[in-house]
């Protein structure tokens, strides 16, 4: 049985048994800030599940795409190291909401495992939790399965969590049972005994919970209102057991990542796999396939490499497998191509990689592109750092080693961790840990995954479905109010349909108020968000007070008309400025990021080097001529997602879930812009006004970003370009029409008078050094000098330096001044002293450099200092013969 035909018999089963199949959610959270990546299908029903959501079914099944690859739940150091641990699966799993419990979970496990997917019963074992007697009764006497092959285990309150699940210290739990296979029957009895479960012979693929109790900060235990059933079984092991093979990358879900990781390396795998799965190899090349899977989902669903939060992780993730294709053979960037492998494998299940597979091979390259640059480096590093371990007899590799290798070179700790496991090593965890976090501060550097709004429970007013969003043609609309939730001075409201736009495909959420209709209560809302419960507003009180009778009866939504408008002109610009973008600069450019919102908008895309200016004013230029020409902007509602990809061109953007059936936003003809977008837009471009960029930057490896403004800002920015050129026109005394010829004369005459001073600055040097010399001090038979000067730069530090030189033959001399509210020393030596005494400037420069909190170095005859005190100046300059002297004595 194929692992597609498992997917499909599980999906169907569940749904002739009346659950509601529900598509997998994105593996980059959505509406919920505390997780690092989707790692359960339970992750889209935590609400329902912990009763502040209810949904018009009750019974759910799902193939959930999952990455386990930090936090709580992390395996990515387990990849490669056995045969069951993947960063990326897929998990199967249905659910009931209050409704059937344990025996039904239970009995329609059995049904499905025996005769639908017709596993040997011999070869099947289970646990269950240990004081969880109805679920041993029904595994026991209605199921007929063998006592003798049923483990009672785990004792939660004495801190054994074996089969007791918990969403995390506080909050719903309960027990569950596992189904296992044995892998090896060959090798005889087995028992879960502890010290002898042997989890390579015996594999978990299911595993039911039974969400039953709620745990309180003390520790102890009180019922649910609500019983729920969660349950989660991996199709990667399913597809290793029906597969008849001990490792789950010996299954077609892979074979085709390794065919063509093996094609780039110019050999041919396909005809003989069994041989290949023995390769000593092999390790190498189930890691890269496991990886090349976990980034190619990650982008697909809107992720991004970053440096901190779980960009830093994908990042992570890349460079291991970058690491592992170097033992390989790989030279160049190969990850990319690889990932085609991917995206023709899943594509047809989850559409998204259909969508901008293409987008993201192409970060992945830009990625790979700038690891290998610096790889090399690492690996010599990583070399020495072993080296000098292993000549001090230490098994440890140290922290700033470890830091260096991950702050200059990219190799993250553990990536290092793994190079020193093979050499015998292990690398000090504690001290890189505070090197980087003292490292972050300093960067500033913050975690992606932003503030958790940590309100209480939801407070049901109206029952009912609350994701009806009606504001593609009502700015207003009547709505009843289903739940309320408040956390200080905000409160979170769920209406039965709503006129307001929740952020969502870089477009900012609507503002605007929401009131009774008899103006007794009244909120204006801040913002509003998607969340798996419906569509958020988070608004503020201003009039009435919060309770069900208060919030009972109809209300009044109403969005602000004006911020619509300008977020409208703006999104509509975006699709502009990428239709120029591919069509001034190349057609390979493509969206990886947006920010559109009344006052601005901000647009990534993907390319190597910064935009000249003529040609953003080549771009400018062209989306202007659209904005005058009056194109329409046509919306084409409910479209076929292939007919709108195939037949109408419409291009899809990263970070969006796309179904079956699309909304695309089609610009004039369509020849220019035509995207998959559920954003608002003008119905005209004319109604854009104007455009204008205000910048150009870089923001990753391989990405720009524009900024730019429209309609009203676009005008205001006239306005104050305007009142600046009147500005600088009155400074520098001239008409705004001739400022250009009055600036060069301006410049002319700076320079000089730039010329002159230096000319000037010269011979009050030379005349100020003979002055010097004459004040010298003789330590040791060497003449010192040491002396606070008043100069402008360090250039002129260096003409004092020279006529001393000049002046004095042989000598010591400490020069100091401020400049521009720093300290500034220089020390010269002259090459008689250096050869005679070897005494060394940067040794003497650093010695009273400390007074002015600074550092230097340079040559033994000439060094530099800076310092950010320039008060210690005099104590600094009053040290030096001291220092003389400690050198010369």
């Amino acid at each position: 049985m194929k692992p597609d035909d498992i997917r499909t018999k599980y999906l169907d089963f569940f749904q002739e048994r009346d659950h509601r199949v529900v598509s997998s959610s994105p593996v980059i959270p959505q509406g919920d800030p505390t997780l690092l990546f989707t790692n359960a299908g339970m992750n889209q029903f935590k609400d329902v599940l912990l009763g502040n959501e209810k949904r018009d079914y009750v019974r759910a099944a799902s193939v959930q795409k999952c990455i386990r690859a930090g936090g709580k739940h992390n395996d990515l150091d387990e990849v490669g190291r056995d045969g069951r641990h993947l960063t990326m699966f897929e998990m199967l799993g249905n659910w009931s909401f209050g409704e059937y419990y344990k025996r039904e979970s239970i009995k329609w496990a059995w049904e499905f495992i025996t005769e639908v997917l017709d596993l040997p019963q011999e070869r099947l074992y289970v646990t269950c939790y240990q004081d969880d007697d109805e679920s041993y009764d029904i595994w026991s006497k209605e199921v007929g399965f063998p006592e003798a092959k049923i483990a009672r285990q785990g004792d939660v309150r004495n801190g054994n969590e074996e089969n007791f699940w918990s969403m995390g210290p506080t909050g719903p739990c309960g027990p569950c049972t596992e189904i296992h296979f044995d892998l090896r029957p060959e090798e005889g009895p087995f028992t879960f005994a502890e010290g002898q479960y042997d989890e390579d012979r015996v594999v978990e693929f299911w595993n039911l919970v039974f969400m039953e109790s709620n745990r309180l900060e003390d520790g102890s235990f009180e019922p649910l209102p609500l019983q729920s059933v969660d349950t989660g079984m991996g199709l990667d092991r399913m597809a290793m057991i029906k597969a008849g093979v001990g490792n789950v990358f010996q299954t077609d879900l892979f074979t085709p990542i390794f065919i063509k990781t093996a094609e780039l390396l110019g050999q041919n795998i396909s005809h003989s796999m069994n041989d290949f799965y023995k390769r000593e190899d092999f390790t190498d090349f189930a890691v890269i396939a496991d990886h090349i899977r976990s980034v190619t989902f990650s982008l697909c669903d809107g992720g991004k490499f970053s440096n901190d939060g779980r960009g830093s992780v994908i990042r992570s993730i890349l460079r291991r497998a970058v690491r592992h294709g170097r033992r390989l053979g790989f030279e160049q960037p190969f990850l990319h191509e690889v990932a085609q492998a991917v995206i023709e494998n899943y594509g047809s299940i989850y559409p998204e990689l259909e969508a901008v597979g293409q987008q993201s091979r192409e970060l992945i390259r830009l990625e790979e592109e700038r690891f290998f640059r610096t790889i090399d480096r690492g690996i010599a590093l990583y070399d020495k750092a072993a080296s000098r371990a292993r000549n001090e007899e230490r098994k440890k590799i140290s922290g700033e080693d470890v830091f260096q290798l991950h702050a200059t070179y990219g190799f993250p700790p553990d990536m290092t961790a793994v190079m020193a496991e093979d050499d015998g090593l292990v690398i000090d965890i504690s001290g890189y840990q505070k090197l980087w976090q003292q490292h972050q501060q300093v960067s500033k550097g913050k975690d992606s995954l932003g503030d958790v709004f940590t309100a209480g429970d939801w407070i049901t007013v109206n029952e009912g479905s609350s994701d009806s969003f009606v504001g593609y043609t009502q700015h207003e609309a009547k709505a009843h109010i289903r739940r309320y939730r408040s956390q200080d001075d905000v409160v979170e409201l769920l209406l039965s349909q709503t006129p307001f736009y929740a952020e969502s495909g870089g477009q900012v959420g609507d503002v605007g108020v929401i009131e009774r209709e008899d103006g007794a209560v009244k909120f204006e809302v801040l913002d509003t968000q998607k969340a798996p419960i419906g569509i958020v507003h988070r608004a503020r009180l201003v009039e009435g007070e919060l309770g069900s009778e208060n919030l009972d009866g109809d209300f009044i939504a109403r969005i602000d008309s004006s911020k619509r408008l300008l977020t409208c002109c703006n999104h509509t610009a975006t699709h502009l400025l990428h239709a120029a973008l591919r069509g001034q600069i190349s057609d390979t450019i493509f969206q990886s990021g947006s920010l559109v919102a009344p006052e601005k908008l901000r647009f990534d895309f993907s390319w190597g080097q910064p935009l000249s200016a003529e040609q953003l004013r080549e771009i400018e230029d062209a989306i202007n001529a659209q904005v005058r020409l009056g194109e329409d902007v046509v919306i084409h509602q409910d479209v076929e997602r292939e007919h709108a990809i195939d037949e109408l061109g419409a291009m899809a953007i990263f970070g969006e879930k796309y179904g079956d059936r699309v909304r695309v936003v089609q610009i004039g003809d369509g020849k220019k812009s035509v995207e998959l977008c559920g954003g608002t837009h003008v119905q005209n471009t004319r109604d854009i006004n104007l455009f204008r960029i205000t910048s150009e930057s870089s923001v990753a490896a391989g990405i720009r970003r524009i900024e730019a403004v429209t309609n009203v800002a676009a005008y205001q920015t006239f306005q104050q370009e305007r009142s600046l050129l009147s500005q600088v026109a009155t400074r520098i005394k001239a008409d705004t029409h001739n400022v250009l010829d009055r600036a060069g004369s301006l410049t002319e005459e700076r320079a000089d008078l730039e010329r002159r001073v230096r000319q000037l600055s010269q011979k009050l040097a030379q005349l100020r050094a003979g002055e010097i010399v004459d004040e010298a001090v003789d330590i040791a038979g060497v003449k010192v000098i040491a002396e606070k000067i008043d100069v402008e730069s360090r250039d002129q530090m260096l003409a004092y330096a020279d006529k001393l030189r000049e002046k004095m033959k042989d000598g010591i001399v400490l020069l100091g001044a401020n400049l521009e509210g720093k300290a500034a020393l220089l020390c010269l030596v002259t090459e008689g002293v250096f050869k005679e005494h070897k005494v060394k400037a940067g040794d003497l420069i650093n010695k009273v450099a400390v007074h002015v909190d600074g550092r230097g170095g340079g040559r033994p005859t000439l060094a530099q200092a800076g310092g950010s005190k320039p008060e210690g100046l005099p104590q600094a300059v009053a040290s030096f013969e001291d220092a003389v002297r400690e050198a010369l004595t």
